[in-house]
């Protein structure tokens, strides 16, 4: 049995005879949240240990970058500055300052780990001071130094007014780049970010704490974040697994690429776990519903995405026990292709089938949309109603005032004269500051000044 930090389970198909993954990803963490996320990934292994990704971690705070379990303690960069060496305080400003000053050796680390991947994969929680910051500044030097595709992950924070500003101004700028195409220098285009995966903070805590009360075993003895981020990476490496599966009906590893991950849109994926022998799938039509409805029921990361208007691309995979493939068979597939075009009307759909030692059946599903989920899309009007209830609240508060001046009264002064002590200087706090140099033997490409 695989797992993740041997807490979470990966399903067994992974580590069939032949499974492996199927586009080499790497992924860069920013800031803390970002750093979380990208841990979960570095603690995926096969069945020989070794890392199946090659991972990232970059932040201020050295404490933060301490904390992580997994990620390989050399391609953990702290950016130094004696203003950044604490973090950076929720001020975006700041972390896009802390990454520009720190721009050489962040390039010649991005260099180093990143060489061998096909795409790599910039994480953040959008609302803190790093990773909002600095995660716009790092796709760009990606896709145009580094010449890869670029994707991102970002988080949106649990209502809170500083967070939803920063998250807001952050995501205005790193949605355009989804329909942003440079040129590169043999003159052909590509596009700066390939696709992007919104977290809803809000949806998850909420589903987590319904969870914990229902006494899911799921979430036992798991932080929501830790559980979220263990969800989405497992998902997400499921799926990168399951096209290379042996199977007579293939979405393979590149048309997992180049038709649904590379199409410049906001994915989305889910994952349902179907019980064959269940009493309540009495026909064909059942498993076909059960199926089909996974893409609607099963989102992880955010509600309220438009699939029947927003679709680009959608790609479901069914990994059925074997022995069972009369319950799947190819016109059974058919039958799930057209309900899913009756759903999504003229949007091209991948599927796949393969098979596992299982009872259950696995569906995965992936969509490509150009649109935002509901809450991204309000962010804004979210973000302006918090910041009027704040001003609301300040014009309400008391404040500081205690009354005017008192009427004077006669008292004792003193007469003591200051004898035997030095007049103090202007500023008797100032110390001397000793600074020190540092001769360069050459200077070092800095992308991001």
């Amino acid at each position: 049995m695989l797992t993740i930090d041997n807490v979470w389970q990966l399903e067994s198909f992974v580590k069939q005879k032949g499974a492996t993954v199927g586009t080499k990803l790497g992924f860069v963490g920013l800031g803390q949240g970002g750093g979380k996320i990208v841990d979960a990934f570095a603690g995926i292994r096969n069945a020989n240990g070794n890392a199946q990704y090659p991972v990232l971690c970059i932040n201020t705070n050295m404490g933060d970058i301490q904390n992580l379990q997994n990620v390989d303690r050399a391609n953990r960069l702290q950016l130094k500055g004696a203003e950044f060496e604490k973090g950076a305080g929720m001020d975006p400003e700041k972390g896009k300052q802390a990454m520009a000053a720190n721009g050489e050796i962040v390039f010649e680390t991005l260099n180093r780990v990143m060489h061998d991947t096909e795409a790599i994969v910039v994480v953040a929680s959008l609302g803190g001071g790093t990773g909002t910051g600095s995660i716009n500044m790092v796709i760009d030097v990606c896709a145009d130094y580094l010449g890869k595709p670029v994707m991102a992950i970002v988080s949106l924070p649990n209502p809170h007014v500083d967070e939803n500003v920063n998250a807001y101004e952050a995501l205005k700028e790193l949605v355009p780049k989804l329909e942003e195409y440079q040129e590169d220098e043999q003159g052909g285009s590509y596009r700066v970010l390939e696709n992007i995966v919104i977290l809803d903070n809000k949806k998850i805590i909420e589903e987590h704490i319904e969870a914990v009360e229902q006494g899911s075993a799921e979430v036992t003895n798991l932080s929501w974040d830790r559980y979220s981020n263990y969800k989405v990476a497992s998902i997400l490496h499921e799926w990168n697994v399951v096209t290379t599966l042996e199977s007579d009906k293939t979405l393979d590893a590149e048309d997992f690429k180049n038709k649904l991950l590379f199409t410049g849109g906001v994915l989305t994926f889910a994952k349902k776990k179907i019980n064959l022998q269940s009493g309540d799938l009495k026909s064909e039509n059942d498993l076909i519903n059960e199926i089909v409805a996974t893409y609607r029921e099963r989102n992880v990361l955010a509600n309220g995405f438009d699939y029947k208007n927003d679709a680009i691309a959608f790609g479901i995979n069914i990994v059925m026990p074997k022995n069972t493939e009369k319950l799947l068979n190819r016109d059974t597939l058919e039958k799930i292709n057209r309900q899913l075009q009756g759903e999504l009307e003229g949007v091209p759909i991948y599927y796949g089938r393969s098979t596992w030692d299982s009872k259950h059946a696995l569906v995965y599903t992936i969509c490509s949309l150009r649109g935002l989920p509901e809450r991204a899309r309000n962010l804004k009007q979210e973000s302006e109603e918090l910041l009027a209830k704040q001003r609301e609240r300040e014009e309400r508060q008391s404040g500081f005032d205690i009354g005017g001046e008192l009427s004077s009264r006669q008292g004792r002064t003193s007469t003591r004269t200051r004898a035997g002590k030095a007049a103090a200087p202007a500023n008797p706090f100032t110390a001397l500051k000793k600074e020190t140099t540092e001769k360069k033997l050459e200077k070092k490409f800095n992308p991001f000044k």
